[in-house]
């Protein structure tokens, strides 16, 4: 089975797909991403979502990057049927940038490391701390 469900917390990205045990998985839909923009993006970025769900379900392809050679196999497919233009990854920038109003920069050795040079956004005024992933490497 596969869900569809809008997320109002989902500022990262515009889609993502979970998988859950027992084969089935969920599609999230970010609403800050996708309710303001052509209905044309809602389907791409719904289709390419299914497209990692479909994998899922039908080779527990469970690949979290996911954009191999499977993924892209079938986006072409799809894009040549319908003429959508599913693409890889998204390129709603500005809608990122405004989501992401908060920034911060490292005063440690992190402001050398590509690819953020030390910069921190975040959709939330949360500073960055210990309980980030990337803390303390």
């Amino acid at each position: 089975s596969v869900y569809v469900e809008w997320s109002k917390r989902m500022t990262r990205c515009a889609g993502i797909c979970y998988y859950r045990r027992g084969g089935e998985c969920r599609i999230a839909l970010s609403a800050s991403y996708l309710t303001l923009r052509p209905r044309k993006d809602l389907v791409e970025t719904l289709l390419h979502e299914m497209i990692h769900a479909y994998l899922f379900v039908t080779h527990n392809n469970r690949d979290r990057d996911g954009h191999g050679p499977e993924f892209l196999k079938h986006m072409v497919r799809i894009n040549d049927i319908t003429g959508a233009s599913i693409t890889v990854y998204h390129s709603f920038h500005d809608e990122y940038d405004h989501l992401h109003g908060h920034w911060w920069r490292c005063t440690g050795p992190c402001r050398q490391w590509k690819p953020f040079y030390g910069y921190v956004k975040r959709s939330m005024n949360l500073l960055p701390s210990n309980r980030d992933r990337w803390w303390g490497k």
